[in-house]
């Protein structure tokens, strides 16, 4: 009963340091979005618009949709400002110079193998290899020249640290929460010690209770002794002789 009253426990506080509420872009920010150009490896006034967003995120939750990439690359424009879901493993991580410090430039390949680029908003401390999953609002497409020299059009988005779950942090979730399972297992240890010592006692009971009847009886027979220990003596080799 206990223990499973600490997982539960444990899975509910999980649930409220990693659940964050998020909010679409608002109508002032939609109109700081609308000098954005795409294709341009360039950030402005529509980049820092959606920092500032990001940075806010917080009200009433809404449903979070996956991207579809090829529609996001024919018609960056009607996607704008939009709210998804990504989610990938990290192929590339720089870190912004100014003015746009304090912002990460991650480089992301999903499940289908596109690649995105994700800005996020505080330092993260990725490395490539991890992978993450977060909620991001869509900037624009860029055209960014590859190792091999060849321009490729990516998607890109933005989002904020505090909402970004990886591979990273998950091994290094709140002491308060490594408390609960922590506290779940010594639970469950002292559980078994105190069976294992109940029934090691049961098993000893018994014996012990034989050798004090035994007592009883010794006590009963020399209660009759004689007080002299030579006469006493005496009567036990009589008894001896009289049962033989």
């Amino acid at each position: 009963m206990l223990l499973g009253t600490l997982i539960s426990l444990s899975y509910l506080v999980t649930v409220a340091v990693l659940t964050y509420d998020i909010i679409p872009v608002d109508e002032n920010t939609q109109i700081r979005l609308q000098g954005v150009v795409d294709g341009l490896d360039s950030r402005g006034e529509g980049f820092a618009a959606l920092i500032d967003h990001v940075q806010q995120w917080e009200g009433s939750t809404q449903a979070v949709r996956v991207p579809n990439i090829q529609s996001l690359l024919n018609n960056p424009q009607a996607f704008r400002g939009n709210l998804f879901e990504v989610s990938g493993v990290i192929e590339l991580v720089e870190t912004m110079p100014a003015p746009w410090a304090g912002v990460d430039e991650l480089f992301v390949r999903d499940a289908s193998g596109n690649v995105f680029g994700l800005y996020v908003v505080g330092q993260t401390q990725l490395s490539p290899h991890h992978t993450l999953k977060t909620p991001a609002v869509f900037y624009k497409t860029m055209s960014i020249e590859g190792h091999d020299n060849q321009l490729r059009l990516y998607p890109t988005f933005v989002t904020a640290q505090h909402v970004l779950m990886t591979s990273a942090n998950s091994s290094s979730l709140p002491s308060a929460i490594l408390i609960i399972p922590i506290a779940c297992a010594v639970a469950f240890a002292l559980y078994v010690f105190v069976r294992m010592t109940k029934s090691k006692k049961d098993r000893i009971r018994q014996p012990m209770i034989q050798a004090h009847e035994v007592l009883e009886v010794a006590s009963e027979n020399a209660s009759d002794l004689p007080d002299n220990p030579s006469e006493a003596l005496a009567t036990l080799y009589a008894r001896s002789e009289e049962s033989e």
